[in-house]
């Protein structure tokens, strides 16, 4: 019987790489890191939560940020030299999101799921005053093997497990990019339609 690897070695490493070992994501630690944050997201205050939530989006801002910096440069430096290619580097933007949307609709549910189960467990030991350490472990237990099964589904489609961890770990600091340049052009304006009406 011919061996494949060696008579097609480009293609063979093609498709090890494109279609990685299935087994090899419960392995990681990326894996277990998000199980075990999950874990400790659930049995925290809200309070807790938030200055968790608050950590995450400052570690994502110090991995990001520079490279946020270095293409908003590039960016206003290409649309300075010939502006009407804003409009078409804004067309293509915002097509590569809406692909990246629903190419990662699975990851997006993982997101949802990370941060909305411990936070409605956090709502629900608020107003029924479950907080004796069983009951929080029953809590606990449906959202662990919840999110157990929704990740092995992601890493069906996307077999980056580190990738996925870190999408996870950086939507709070991608949701906080997207809403505070509104929220801080409003108070710039004001300012300045003050001192236009003063004048």
């Amino acid at each position: 019987m011919p061996n494949f690897q060696k008579e097609y070695p480009n293609f063979a490493s093609y498709l090890t790489r494109r279609y990685p070992d299935k087994r090899d994501p419960l392995k990681s630690v990326w894996y277990w890191g998000i199980l075990i944050l999950f874990s400790l997201l659930c049995i925290a205050t809200i309070k807790q939560q938030l200055l968790t939530i608050g950590l995450l989006m400052i570690l994502a801002a110090l991995i990001k940020g520079p490279g946020l910096l270095l293409f908003g440069a590039l960016y206003s430096f290409l649309v300075s030299l010939f502006p009407p290619i804003g409009i078409l580097l804004s067309a293509l933007f915002f097509l590569l999101n809406l692909r990246l949307l629903t190419k990662s609709w699975r990851v997006n549910l993982v997101t949802s799921l990370f941060y909305l189960y411990p936070l409605g467990l956090s709502l629900l030991r608020y107003f029924t005053h479950w907080e004796a350490f069983w009951q929080i472990g029953l809590q606990l237990l449906p959202g662990l093997l919840l999110l157990h099964v929704v990740l092995i589904q992601v890493y069906y489609f996307h077999p980056n497990v580190r990738q996925v961890a870190w999408t996870v770990l950086a939507t709070p600091f991608e949701l906080l990019s997207l809403i505070l340049p509104k929220r801080l052009k409003r108070p710039f304006r004001s300012a300045q339609q003050v001192t236009r009406i003063k004048r």
